[in-house]
Formats: C-alpha cells, sequence, structure tokens
C-alpha cells in the first residue's frame, strides 16, 4: 500500500542567491501547471506507413500558481513582489510534508498583492513561471 502525506506543512521559499532562502508564508494552495512538450510534425513522402510521425523539439516547464493569506509585513510575501517588479530570476525551493525538496528557477510572472472580499481574510496570489526542470530527490523532474 502506497503511503499517502497530508499537504499542509509544505512550504515554498525563494531566495536571490540561491543560498539564503525566505518561506513564502501563510499559502493556502500552491502546485505547479505542469510541463508540456512542443512537437513538430515530421511526416513526409518517405514515411514507411500513414501513421504521422512526431518529433518533440522543447520543453515548456510551465507555472507554479500559488494563493494565500495575506499579512503584509511577512518578507516572503514582500519578497514576491520584489522579484515580480524587478523582473529578476529566482531561486526557489519546495519542501513537501514528507521532508522532499525540489528546486527550481523562475520568474514571478503574475502578483496580485491584495484581494480584498467582506467576508473572506485578505489574499493574494502569484504564478511562478518556471525556467528549466524541477530537480527533486531523484535529480531532474
Amino acid at each position: 500500500m502506497t503511503p499517502s502525506y497530508p499537504g499542509y506543512g509544505s512550504k515554498l521559499s525563494l531566495s536571490a542567491n540561491g543560498v539564503t532562502y525566505t518561506e513564502v508564508a501563510q499559502l493556502q494552495r500552491f502546485a505547479p501547471t505542469g510541463s508540456r512538450q512542443t512537437l513538430v510534425e515530421q511526416t513526409n513522402v518517405l514515411t514507411p506507413d500513414n501513421f504521422a510521425r512526431q518529433l518533440a523539439t522543447r520543453v515548456d516547464s510551465g507555472e507554479l500558481e500559488m494563493a494565500g493569506i495575506l499579512n503584509p509585513s511577512n518578507a516572503g510575501i514582500l519578497q514576491l513582489g520584489t522579484f515580480h517588479a524587478s523582473l529578476a530570476l529566482a531561486y526557489c525551493m519546495v519542501t513537501l510534508s514528507d521532508g522532499s525538496v525540489y528546486t527550481f528557477q523562475g520568474y514571478v510572472s503574475e502578483y496580485v498583492p491584495f484581494i480584498v472580499a467582506h467576508d473572506k481574510a485578505l489574499a493574494f496570489t502569484g504564478k511562478i513561471r518556471v525556467n528549466g526542470a524541477f530537480t527533486g530527490p531523484g535529480g531532474a523532474a
């Protein structure tokens, strides 16, 4: 039987230098959208049968989407805005609840600094555009 792990306790942290990381606290949800291959049609008159043939040419690593509860004095949330405004590449680290660590680099491509609803807590959302591959416990993921 495969063990299951709760999502709570998982953390997303950012760094400008890949050494000192700041946790983006109070995240309700964060998830990568997944990577996609770009495929090129390479079928031609020499194709041996009547099936289309594809060639994988590039991989798009996608984005990491996040939503959380706003605490304006939280350094991690402030760092999201700083990376976004400065167009800077961020070092990112995800620590899952089982202790597994995944690292990657990316740009804060979307950042909504606050969301106000009269019956909800103040919130924020953002997206990090992944630049390259995720590196995890077993290597590149």
